[in-house]
């Protein structure tokens, strides 16, 4: 059934709403409607530049791959044309009208966000259209009617034409157009006139498009630089050139946090220039608006926008562009996954990023600790899931000790360098936040003896340290642990411990009582201010995680028994020690255990405490 000739649409709400915004409200910042329209513009170039390496029968397959811009002063005309894939009926009022497409409720709901900020933390209009993809909407901060005639690759698709003044909706029919591509027109506000000033549009492309990876043409002149950028030498380039092309290639509203310039020769011929963004990527917050990926290009072709092949998982956080000679033209974005070459592109490009990264770690330490807060999961993944790269990740490690408590600057070659002359291990502790784990009584032993300790306070972290299990020859415990492998002379002062008859009917008294929660009670010396606290006899995983393991084995509705160590020089302990006939012994020894669990930070039983303690407060 052959297609209407003419039919009218309405916008959906939300584009409504976004075209009040941009018409009525946005007043700076106009002219970044040219970066996204010709941004648009190079992506429908680079789609069908892929499709006619695979496509013999794409339409107006020899067309030159360009965009061209021109001026109409007298109508106030601005077109931007471009020889690209081009769009059906269908894919127009798709991609147009329909907010799948377009991110219109994130920008929104972001934009409302953005106005309630101080001034010095807003983010500008241009990085926010940038960000969420709305850019072709932007066309109406500077025009108040706008056209687009276009014709699709699809040999059989008729060309079609649309045009909408921006209030609400829009009409689309057919078009005499014959050229493969797009053409989008600006009827230009009076106010815009500055955008019919060719040295004006000059500078716009030179200052946000500069580096498209096709002509763009303002009558017969090319008016970007069109070489790519990586293809360059590092000392033809500025600091600016890079944080440009960052923007254009990421989507990013801010510049990069550092930037790395490779190329390769063997075994695999390739040029590419890495980004590491300023901000971790949404998913650790539940989103991530971005598919992560690396840009690929064959022979200055255009092969695929975010190719996960080219780099592990762990660092997916980067951004940038790789190109390779040696890659064949014709390969399908199925086959990547499994090519030679990627895969020796991902193994020389990851040990060149590790490199630079351990470089920074050690001549640009402020640097690499901003890279550490914001990234350092992803290194951490890579040590747990990535054992090829383990001794090249473990030395970029960064976290927290006993003695560095503000930041975490501290590493593991810090670490054994710092160490007590006969000390035989690596010791950490793991919990939720450093103050709380600062002031544990897990630390009291090492602190006294002043053994610094590691502080871990990430879920994987417990995980990852179980795994790596020794470094530099030193096994790493957690003080949890009931073996903590101590220097013979502390090890002696804490385990000599000479205990009365009524510390003995203790332990045998808060065995019995506490037999639903406890397996093993000792007595030790490495406590000094505390009464108590948990170990674990079996090992050094800590109890979150053996807890997360007793529950994954449908064990939850069962309690997991800790194991009880106590200071038989704490008062508490010994008037303890001095009452075992006393009525009120046994609710006693129970409030030992739920001291336990608080000064660990946890609570297994609060219903229980609070009939505890409440009598003590009549």
């Amino acid at each position: 059934m052959a297609a209407a000739t003419e039919e009218t649409f309405e916008f959906k709400t939300e584009i409504k709403e976004l075209m009040h915004l941009i018409v009525h409200t946005l007043y700076t910042h106009k002219e970044i409607f040219l970066r996204e329209l010709l941004s648009n513009a190079s992506d429908a170039l680079s789609k069908v530049q892929f499709e006619a390496l695979t496509n013999p029968d794409i339409y107006d397959k020899d067309q030159v791959l360009d965009v061209k811009l021109s001026i109409d002063e007298k109508k106030k005309l601005l077109t931007i044309e471009d020889t690209g894939v081009g769009m059906t009926r269908e894919q127009l009022i798709s991609q147009i009208g329909t907010i799948a497409h377009s991110g219109t409720k994130r920008f929104m709901k972001e934009l409302s966000e953005n106005e309630k900020k101080d001034e010095k933390d807003k983010k500008s209009l241009p990085d926010l259209i940038g960000q969420f993809g709305v850019g072709f909407y932007s066309a109406f901060m500077v025009a108040d009617k706008v056209s687009i005639e276009t014709k699709s690759m699809e040999r059989e698709a008729p060309a079609v034409a649309w045009e909408s003044d921006g209030t609400g909706s829009y009409v689309v029919k057919e078009s005499e157009r014959r050229k493969r591509g797009t053409s989008i027109t600006l009827h230009l506000k009076k106010e815009a006139k500055e955008f019919l000033e060719e040295s004006r549009i000059k500078s716009l492309v030179e200052q946000y498009s500069n580096y498209l990876p096709f002509p763009v043409l303002l009558g017969e002149e090319e008016v970007n630089k069109h070489e790519a950028l990586w293809r360059k030498s590092k000392k033809d380039l500025k600091e600016e050139d890079y944080n440009e092309f960052y923007k254009q290639v990421s989507t990013d509203w801010q510049e990069p946090l550092h930037y790395e310039h490779f190329s390769g020769d063997a075994p695999v011929q390739f040029s590419s220039v890495l980004y590491i963004p300023k901000r971790a990527p949404m998913e650790y917050y539940g989103q991530d608006p971005h598919e992560h990926g690396l840009k690929l290009y064959v022979k200055r072709v255009f092969i695929q926008d975010d190719c996960k092949a080219l780099l592990p998982r762990f660092l997916r956080f980067l951004r940038g562009v790789v190109e390779s000679e040696d890659l064949p033209l014709n390969v399908s974005r199925e086959s990547i996954q499994n090519d030679a070459n990627i895969t020796k592109i991902n193994k020389v490009l990851t040990k060149k990023f590790l490199s630079a990264l351990k470089k920074m770690s050690t001549k640009k330490e402020e640097l690499y600790l901003d890279f550490w807060k914001q990234f350092g999961r992803f290194i951490k993944e890579g040590v747990h899931s990535e054992t090829t790269y383990k001794d090249k990740l473990l030395p970029l490690v960064r976290f927290y000790t006993s003695k560095h408590t503000d930041n975490p600057t501290g590493s593991f070659a810090d670490y054994i360098a710092n160490k007590k002359e006969d000390q035989k291990a690596v010791y950490y502790a793991v919990g939720e936040k450093v103050e709380q784990l600062r002031r544990s009584p897990h630390l009291e032993l090492f602190q006294r003896n002043d053994i610094e300790v590691i502080l871990l306070t990430e879920p994987m972290d417990d995980m990852i340290f179980n795994q790596i299990g020794t470094h530099e020859d030193m096994k790493l415990i957690n003080v949890e642990s009931g073996d903590l492998e101590l220097p013979e002379d502390i090890k002696k002062e804490v385990e000599e411990v000479e205990v009365s008859d009524d510390l003995t009917r203790l332990k045998d008294k808060v065995k019995e009582v506490l037999s639903d929660h406890v397996n093993e009670v000792r007595f030790s010396k490495a406590l000094s201010d505390s009464p108590c606290k948990f170990y674990n006899a079996s090992g050094g995983i800590s109890h979150n995680v053996q807890k997360l393991m007793f529950n994954m084995d449908g064990m939850s509705g069962f309690p997991l028994k800790r194991d009880l160590e106590l200071n038989p020089e704490h008062s508490y302990v010994k008037a303890l020690a001095g009452r075992l006939d006393n009525d009120s012994v046994n609710d006693q020894i129970k409030m030992l255990f739920h001291m336990a669990s608080l000064l660990e930070g946890t609570l297994e039983d609060p219903q229980e405490l609070a009939g505890l303690v409440l009598p003590l407060l009549r």
